[in-house]
Parts: structure tokens; C-alpha cells; sequence
């Protein structure tokens, strides 16, 4: 097995592994960890066990008396997918970065980017690897191949690969030709959003701290403890000039609302490309309020 050079190529590289050897998915992380690092290093993934340190998610520690690594994980979180995440990324951090330093503790400001330089860079780095290892593209199309996306079938895939809903929506906006956006909120206000690319060349974007559309506010209001149902919403609302079929989460839990909003009608306008990165640099250069692994 060759050296991959970027954080995508080490996680298609070990998601290929996994599938090959006869393995379903959900990519087992800590099977995996141990077993491969094992086999191809000398300093390689001892064990993984929960930790009882508050506000950490994961941690990646070298153990210098035994020449090894531990991975940690808090393993009260209850978002469904979450900690596999978690394992995921300190992973990330063994593969790619782990010749820096002896100590990664990743908690919400880390791997949403409030730290600086070279840090933040390695978190994104981090989830990016993930993100490849446990969501490789090629099986994701396979699943929704046929089938209209909605939030059952986001969800469907979330548990195929035992990924958080959200993780699981921004890998699907990352290989979609589609226009659609996900916003997540907090009291009325946008607390980030992430486009499409073809939403984003159309001008799809919600900036922190923007309120949130009138008509989804009140639907936000009608759907607690209801549950989602898609909607069409006027043009002028998500969009300028696009009508919006929108889609709605409220997380009780979290006091959060996450919109999934596509726009079926993109095709009829033409805008000039902007660049875009994906979603692990975009959410750790700029999410606000929420973990992009929750």
C-alpha cells in the first residue's frame, strides 16, 4: 500500500481497504485503526477507549513508555454518528500530522476553527480525512442513485455509514450537481450554511447572524414535535428569484432548526462560478454555533 500525500487520498485509500477485505459499512474505525497501524508502523494505535475529560471530544496521545498511540473519546455524546466521527478525525490526525506533536485534543473550537494557523489547518485537514474514510463518494451516489433526496434518505445514508445527519448532508452537497443548501439555526438567526456548488455559482448563501425567512420561522413554530414534511416555498424567501422546496429538523436537544433547502428550478439561470472548497475547510473557516460533526 503506496504513502497517499493529502488527507482525501489517505481516507479513499483505507475506506478502499476496508471495502475490499469483504467489510460492510459502517467503516468499524477501531478495528481498523488498530489492525492497520499495527501492521505498517512502529509507533502504531495501541488502543482506544472512552476519557472523562469534559469539553474534549477525541483526543490522540503518544504513550512514550509503551512507543505507542491512544485515541480517546468522550463517550457521553449522544448525537447519533458522532463519535464514530470523532474516532475518525483523531485518526485523521495519526495519519497526517501526528510527526508535529505528541497531544491533539479536539474539542468544538478545534474543528470549528476558532484556533489559528497551522491548528486550524490540521482540524480541517482532520475532517476532511474522515470524511473520505467513512463517506467514500463512490458509495454515496450508489445509494441515493434513483431517488429523490429527502431527509429520510439523508438519514438512511447517516446510518449507513454511521455518520451524523449533518456530516451526512455536507458530504451529499459536496458531490451533488444539484442547487440545494443546508442552514442550521439557533433563536430565528442563522448560525451557518453551507451551498451546493451549483447553489453557491446561484447566489445561495445565509450569513451568520441573518434572520431567518419569515414563513420558515412560523413553519419552525407549526413543526415542533410534528416532525418534517417538505414544503414549496415562493421565490423571494431562500432565494431572490428561485422558489425553494424546504425541508426542517428542530433539534429540541440543542435548540437548534436545520433547514435542508433545494432548488428544483435552478437549471432556467445562469450565474458566474465562484470558488468554493469543501466542506471541511468551509466549516472550519467559518461555522458559527454548532460542531459540523452534530
Amino acid at each position: 500500500m503506496s504513502e497517499p500525500t493529502t488527507p482525501a487520498a489517505w481516507g479513499i485509500q483505507l475506506s478502499k481497504l476496508w471495502t475490499q477485505s469483504g467489510q460492510p459499512f459502517p467503516v468499524d474505525v477501531q478495528a481498523l485503526a488498530l489492525e492497520v497501524t499495527r501492521t505498517k508502523f512502529p509507533d502504531p494505535v495501541g488502543v482506544i477507549k472512552p476519557h472523562g475529560v469534559a469539553g474534549i471530544d477525541g483526543m490522540l496521545s503518544k504513550r512514550k513508555s509503551k512507543g505507542d498511540w491512544c485515541i480517546s473519546y468522550d463517550a457521553a455524546v449522544t448525537i447519533p454518528g458522532r463519535i464514530n466521527f470523532t474516532l475518525g478525525h483523531e485518526l485523521g490526525h495519526y495519519f497526517l500530522h501526528r510527526s508535529t506533536r505528541d497531544t491533539f485534543a479536539c474539542g468544538q473550537l478545534e474543528t470549528l476553527g476558532y484556533n489559528e494557523g497551522a491548528s486550524k489547518k490540521q482540524e480541517a485537514e482532520a475532517n476532511k480525512f474522515a470524511s473520505f474514510l467513512l463517506m467514500p463518494a463512490d458509495d454515496f451516489r450508489q445509494q441515493i442513485a434513483g431517488h429523490p433526496i429527502t431527509i429520510d434518505l439523508l438519514s438512511y445514508c447517516a446510518s449507513r455509514y454511521d455518520t451524523s445527519f449533518t456530516a451526512t448532508t455536507l458530504k451529499w452537497l459536496e458531490i451533488t450537481d444539484e442547487a440545494a443548501m443546508l442552514v442550521v439555526a439557533r433563536d430565528e438567526f442563522v448560525c451557518w450554511s453551507y451551498p451546493s456548488t451549483r447553489a453557491s455559482r446561484l447566489g445561495c448563501y445565509m450569513s451568520p447572524g441573518t434572520p431567518v425567512p419569515p414563513l420558515s420561522v412560523q413553519r419552525l413554530v407549526e413543526a415542533r414535535g410534528t416532525g418534517d414534511r417538505a414544503v414549496t416555498l415562493p421565490a423571494g424567501v431562500w432565494h431572490t428569484s428561485l422558489e425553494a422546496e424546504e425541508s426542517l429538523i428542530v433539534s429540541d436537544q440543542f435548540e437548534l432548526a436545520i433547514f435542508f433547502i433545494r432548488f428544483p428550478s435552478s437549471g432556467h439561470i445562469e450565474h458566474t462560478e465562484d470558488a468554493l472548497s469543501d466542506a471541511a475547510d468551509f466549516l472550519t473557516e467559518r461555522a458559527k454555533g454548532l460542531n459540523w460533526t452534530g
